[in-house]
């Protein structure tokens, strides 16, 4: 009776396996999170470091490239294409962080798919 005992665990324990297994949205909403994210803080200190903005927007929109790569399905991709185009409208740093300051993270279309696939985003704290 105990082999069968411990033979039951281990399928049960495999198959609770394969039913938790990783969210593909995960590392996507992850890289968008933490790209994004240093954007949006950034964004903030503007005024006082518009340098390290340019900096950051610059290093951002290049990594957003490869971020979008790895979308996992074609509702985060839209999503992601969306916020892209949202922050490459603005032709000079100052209009995009402006954007950015009034634009609340949480409506930000990756954020909002990211949230509907179980991935909760949060803008970087600093």
């Amino acid at each position: 009776m105990s082999r069968r005992l411990a033979a039951i665990a281990v399928l049960l324990g495999g198959v609770l396996a394969a039913c938790s297994g990783n969210n593909p949205a995960v590392h996507f909403c992850d890289d968008y999170g933490d790209a994004v994210g240093k954007l949006y803080s950034a964004a903030g200190d503007y005024a006082v470091a518009p340098d390290q903005f340019h900096a950051v927007a610059a290093s951002t929109m290049d990594e957003l490239s490869r971020v979008r790569a790895g979308a996992p399905n074609d509702e985060l991709r839209r999503a992601f294409d969306s916020a892209y185009f949202a922050m490459t409208v603005f032709s000079e740093d100052e209009g995009l962080a402006d954007f950015l300051v009034r634009t609340d993270f949480a409506q930000d279309d990756v954020v909002k798919a990211c949230a509907e696939s179980g991935v909760e985003l949060k803008p970087d704290a600093g």
